[in-house]
């Protein structure tokens, strides 16, 4: 892997923004594809340690969580704020942490193996899916910095290199039958690759190694990420909640059947919010609100706008197909979530926006807003599910999640509407009268085709319209220079 510059053009820029989420892509789709070889072959090499295996990645990601403590997020804005050189006393404060983290979660796991009375064989694999996550947690200190630097390129790299040599050996150990415990090390593998890879591009940038003894106290960054750690807690919380109060209401069966449904949009949900929004954006937000603010305000106006523009296909897509869809993918009994599906497509767009507003306030200082709103959010949200769910049943358990996402946008939208004035009225005209015009030609085609058809036409309008006038109205798409908008 070829040496890194330490400041590589267009780190600061918007330029090639769409090309750095692209290489995540690409490198999430790698580790989807191998990983699925894996995992799709270990149940028939052998079910007993499959069901291990699942049960260490549970807990792996909890511990993944532990480690990470908010972490990031502080991280990103000091090193958005500060020259190159500076950059590897604040990441050793962070690896410091999360390896002091790391060790009594991993004697915690031990300790839980031996009091759940566990097998030698399942609390190898445990102990050691664990451990191979909580590296690569503390490989994602260094993926931190190559983001900031717009080295989305090199990240994507070290990622597709742990994630191949992971699943491969995990494959061909499975396939060999080399046993539980060699198959169990399959996470150790990406974690010391990932790890060592990205500890080279650090060392050939900074000639600094994994720790370097930094002037200050750990203390302070411990405090600042609890913060951030806080509101990661509380948004699990409030999207996940709502599955106890289901299973309560309506049984497993009604459990499975909002799974089904949400399972499919929240993968879109988390490609945009964590991987656009959390790897590419915040760290370019980070750079330029301090240094270039007028930038940054136009980055996140058009931002808004323009995911907004995306979202709007997404769930028509979702919405008109739910049933082909649903049947698609799952048995004849699962029918009941294509409805499901038409209520969840509203937190495709809402957790592209709240997401987008969650970070800007982030960079601007705000962080203890955002944990105020994150601690309404959550209240109201135990609300909502005391009130809808028992009442309404499966469309109750919906409901909530989409009200509970509205108040967190609802809430970060004003907040940033009112102190930074992103946004006149007119911003949104464009790509809500687009979004009615094509839901207009769906109704009227679909008088005289079928619904394959018909959001065929609505789409392709949408499209045309979108990309021959979107940046007239909206500006240019993010990471694209061209006419801003004029409303």
């Amino acid at each position: 892997m070829a040496p890194e510059p330490s400041n590589p053009r267009g780190a600061s820029s918007e330029k090639g923004i769409i090309g750095r989420f692209l290489h995540l892509v690409y490198a999430q789709g790698t580790e989807g594809l191998v990983s699925a070889l894996f995992f799709f072959y270990l149940p028939w090499a052998d079910a007993t340690v499959f069901g291990e295996v699942m049960y260490a990645l549970a807990a792996g990601s909890v511990l993944r969580m532990v480690v990470q403590f908010g972490l990031y997020y502080p991280l990103v804005s000091h090193l958005g704020s500060v020259e190159p050189a500076k950059a590897p006393e604040m990441l050793s404060r962070v690896n410091l942490i999360k390896l002091g983290l790391l060790l009594p979660a991993q004697a915690f796991i031990i300790g839980m193996a031996l009091y759940k009375g566990f097998s030698l064989r399942m609390t190898w694999i445990l102990f050691f899916v664990c451990l191979g996550i909580g590296l690569e947690a503390i490989a994602e200190t260094f993926f931190a910095e190559l983001r900031v630097r717009g080295r989305q390129d090199t990240e994507a790299r070290v990622r597709v290199a742990g994630s191949i040599l992971s699943y491969g050996y995990g494959f061909v150990a499975a396939l060999i039958r080399l046993g539980p415990f060699l198959i169990g090390l399959f996470t150790l593998v990406s974690g010391l690759v990932r790890l060592a890879l990205a500890l080279r591009v650090h060392v050939q940038t900074h000639s600094a190694g994994l720790f370097k003894k930094p002037s200050r106290p750990v203390g302070p960054v411990f405090r600042a990420a609890a913060v951030f750690a806080a509101i990661d807690i509380l948004g699990m919380v409030f999207n996940k909640a709502n599955i106890f109060f289901l299973e309560s209401a309506t049984g497993t069966r009604g459990v499975g059947l909002y799974s089904a449904a949400y399972n499919l949009v929240e993968p879109v949900c988390t490609l945009i919010s964590e991987q656009f929004l959390g790897w590419v954006v915040f760290p370019l937000l980070a750079t330029l609100w301090l240094k270039q603010q007028d930038s940054a305000r136009s980055l996140v106006r058009r931002s808004a706008l323009w995911l907004m523009a995306a979202a709007f296909p997404i769930m028509f897509i979702f919405y008109a197909e739910s049933e082909f869809i649903i049947g698609l993918i799952f048995p004849a009994d699962f029918k009941d979530a294509a409805w499901v599906l038409r209520y969840l497509i509203w937190i495709i767009f809402l957790s592209f926006e709240s997401n987008l507003f969650i970070y800007v306030m982030m960079v601007a200082g705000a962080v203890k807003v955002v944990l105020a709103f994150a601690i309404v959010a959550t209240g109201l949200n135990f609300v909502f599910n005391l009130t809808l769910v028992h009442q309404y049943g499966l469309a109750g358990g919906c409901l909530v999640i989409v009200l509970t996402k509205l108040v967190m946008t609802v809430l970060t939208f004003i907040y940033c509407q009112t102190r930074f004035g992103f946004f006149k009225l007119g911003h949104f005209l464009f790509p809500v009268l687009l979004a009615g015009l094509s839901c207009g030609v769906f109704a009227l085609a679909r008088q005289l085709l079928p619904v394959h058809g018909s959001m065929t036409i609505a789409l392709l309008i949408y499209i045309s319209v979108l990309l021959t006038q979107g940046t007239r109205f909206m500006g240019p798409m993010p990471g694209r220079k061209g006419t801003q908008a004029v409303l």
